[in-house]
């Protein structure tokens, strides 16, 4: 709730939906009925977000406001995964049929890390990434340093070479001008554009159509 840019950012109306609320109707269509914990901090102000998932019917776990690795860590250690789905509360249009391709290769291939985030291809916003809970373990023991700890994998792209990763690329060039994470009051103003354009169940659009949603709001130069 203590965003800078966009203060209490996690609740903010989107469409008549709080934005964790659209992330976490997207996190549900991932296939396989995984558990969805929000792991939030255990700061007071933070309560409103531990409220709501609970509303929700999701888990919720709280860890350290700043140590943001170390309270994944701790959650997976609690709920005993062996690996997790990064989401950022701040992507109202997580891929999640993308979600099931990195854990399905993150599991083939038995991945320390599994990404779109390597080589960047993909929009912003639309990052996603499969975490081995004893990987995010072995960065943190190895010297991982505050900004590493504030950003969860960071660790991982700075030493590729300590870790297994593979990594998923979009073949398509104009996703990376495509925006559609929420850091600003503009990104809010072409989220409010593109849910309404998406209907009654925007959680059910893949990838491609929101994209090409945003890039008529927004043409690729």
């Amino acid at each position: 709730m203590g965003s800078l840019r966009l203060p209490c950012k996690a609740l903010l109306p989107l469409a008549g939906r709080p934005l964790l609320g659209r992330v976490i109707d997207r996190t549900r269509k991932v296939a396989g009925g995984h558990t969805i914990v929000v792991a939030t901090s255990n700061q007071s102000e933070d309560n409103p977000i531990a409220d709501f998932a609970k509303q929700e019917g999701v888990e919720v776990f709280r860890g350290d406001l700043d140590d943001v690795a170390d309270r994944a860590l701790t959650c997976c250690d609690a709920f005993g995964f062996d690996c997790f789905a990064r989401i950022c509360g701040d992507r109202p249009f997580l891929p999640w049929e993308l979600i099931d391709a990195l854990l399905a290769m993150h599991t083939a291939q038995k991945l320390d890390l599994a990404t779109n985030a390597l080589e960047k291809t993909y929009p912003a916003g639309a990052t996603t990434e499969i975490v081995s809970t004893d990987a995010l373990r072995r960065s943190l023991q190895a010297g991982a340093d505050a900004e590493d700890r504030e950003h969860v994998t960071r660790y991982f792209y700075r030493f590729p070479e300590k870790f297994r990763i593979g990594n998923r690329m979009s073949g398509k060039p104009e996703w990376m001008r495509v925006n559609l994470a929420i850091d600003r009051a503009e990104d809010v103003t072409r989220a409010q554009a593109i849910l309404s354009a998406l209907g009654s169940a925007p959680e059910e659009a893949r990838l491609e159509q929101v994209a090409a949603l945003a890039q008529q709001l927004e043409p690729v130069k």
